[in-house]
């Protein structure tokens, strides 16, 4: 009998990440849109740059796939695709995991910092990790958008403190495959 620690690790794979039907154009246009923003919530909380995705794209084998993306990043509005193909997709969850259980730390602190504000009263923005980040996140999204974004400042900073509880469960053992659901659920 094997002890846990014995085990070895899983890497996960894009044939973990199964689709039972086809999606059509405003899904996928949908899980475009819900991935850029999961990007944009990681790169609010640690900056990434092309070479350490490159770096963990080719860890994943997926850089093949993903390639326009990594040379397009950070992501420009002019370089912003309406809609990835299913491909590019399961590629961008496998990254996306990694990513978020790279920043793990980061994650769980900043949603400390969300749960002291809520005991004490306060605004999640006077904590300085949370206002940076809410602060990061909020640029990167109007700059994404080109000023077009119809969500007020509030709704805003709700979506960046929502992504981040949404990076907890994304960065744990099964979190492609939890991503993965999450993404084709939302997309109905």
């Amino acid at each position: 009998m094997f002890s846990r620690e014995m085990m070895p690790a899983s890497t996960p794979k894009l044939d973990d990440l199964l689709l039972t039907a086809k999606l059509d154009s405003s899904q996928l246009e949908r899980i475009t849109a819900e991935l850029n923003a999961i990007s944009m919530a990681i790169a609010a909380l640690a900056p990434l740059d092309r070479v350490e995705l490159r770096k963990i794209a080719q860890d994943l084998q997926v850089a093949a796939i993903v390639s326009d993306w990594i040379d397009d990043w950070p992501l420009e509005r002019a370089g912003l695709p309406e809609q990835y193909n299913i491909q590019q997709i399961r590629a961008l969850v496998l990254i996306v995991h990694h990513l978020a259980q790279q920043h793990q730390p980061l994650v769980r602190r900043n949603i400390d910092d969300w749960q002291q504000t809520i005991q004490a009263d306060r605004l999640p923005l006077q904590s300085p990790q949370l206002a940076d980040y809410i602060g990061n996140f909020i640029t990167m999204y109007q700059d994404r958008s080109g000023g077009a974004g119809n969500l007020s400042f509030e709704e805003l900073a709700e979506t960046a403190l929502n992504l981040t509880l949404g990076l907890l469960f994304y960065g744990s053992p099964n979190g492609h495959q939890r991503l993965w659901g999450a993404l084709l659920q939302r997309s109905q």
